[in-house]
């Protein structure tokens, strides 16, 4: 049995479509952020050389982030 090109087979989910806001994006770099701030926090507490690098290097690439969509 054939469809068309616009019809859904019996059983078949539409597909999915990315959303239209930024939203998620957002959310996720606030996150991270929250992140950054807990390694590089456990980082100092403990002594933690390498924690305190990627705690850093997360505040950096967020800021990164920020700065990228102010320009």
């Amino acid at each position: 049995m054939r469809y068309r090109t616009d019809e859904l087979a019996a059983g078949e989910l539409p597909p999915a479509y990315p959303p239209l806001t930024d939203d998620f994006v957002t959310l996720t770099v606030w996150m991270t952020v929250v992140i950054g701030v807990i390694f590089t926090v456990a980082g100092v507490r403990a002594g933690q050389r390498w924690l305190i690098f990627w705690g850093v290097l997360t505040l950096i690439a967020c800021a990164w982030y920020w700065i990228y969509l102010l320009l």
